[in-house]
């Protein structure tokens, strides 16, 4: 009996507690797997639907195609906009409109529709541009959370500061508010639905909220995820106006 007890005191001392608390890159890299296929190409279908009080909502479809840090969004529907193409390569953001041969520069914190942004759509991910800090726990929405602070590395990101919230038992994200670098909170993002796609679970609604006009709010709606073997030519400015 004496020899099971000093045994069992051992193996405590030898292996780490399952419980021990995630590094605040791991808890952001497990997040972006929820709005993504990780460092395989792939392709997504995105809705971007605008509600302001007293108007009728506005609605785009976009198609993006996403290989490690560069995107290419193609403008499907409406009609005024079909056809444009925005490429996101590195830090820069590129933007052709049909029968022009201009390639426009762009900032990815440029509103796009409603409540979204340039970065909100060409950018999968926060690890890359983000540093983050884990700051403690919280629970949102009835959901146990860690709370995490997302400084920006580059000052061409999309935003300044995140203040990040992800569920502890599943990974995934729940809540986010996103700051300009004056301090300003320009939005917050709810990631409400979520679907399966080859057995791992992916973002599929996103809700923004505006916080300085009521009853302004913009759903991102992502589907049709699918890998797909993308060439590198694809995603090159040169590319965008034969597009």
């Amino acid at each position: 009996m004496k020899k099971r007890l000093i045994l069992g005191i051992l193996l405590c001392f030898s292996f780490p507690a399952l419980s021990a608390t995630p590094s605040a890159t791991e808890i952001v890299a497990r997040a972006d797997m929820f709005r993504g296929l990780g460092t395989e190409p792939f392709t997504f279908s995105l809705t971007i639907i605008s509600h302001r009080p007293e108007k009728d909502p506005e609605k785009n479809e976009l198609k993006v195609m996403v290989k490690g840090p560069r995107s290419l969004v193609q403008f499907m529907a409406p009609n005024n906009v079909k056809g444009r193409a925005m490429l996101f390569e590195g830090r820069n953001l590129w933007l052709h409109i049909p029968r022009t041969r201009k390639i426009i520069r762009l900032s990815p914190a440029q509103r796009l529709m409603g409540e979204s942004s340039n970065g909100d759509v060409a950018s999968t991910n926060f690890s890359g541009d983000y540093s983050p800090t884990l700051i403690g726990e919280e629970t949102v929405e009835d959901l146990a959370c860690y709370r995490l602070t997302l400084k920006a590395m580059d000052p061409k990101v999309t935003y300044h500061t995140i203040e990040y919230w992800v569920a502890k038992n599943s990974g995934k994200p729940v809540k986010s508010l996103h700051y300009a670098a004056s301090g300003k909170l320009l939005k917050t993002a709810f990631y409400k639905e979520f679907t399966q796609v080859d057995g791992q679970e992916k973002l599929q609604r996103l809700l923004l909220v505006n916080p300085l006009f009521e009853g302004r709010y913009t759903w991102m709606i992502y589907d049709r995820y699918s890998r797909e073997d993308l060439p590198d030519g694809l995603f090159r400015k040169e590319t965008l106006n034969r597009l």
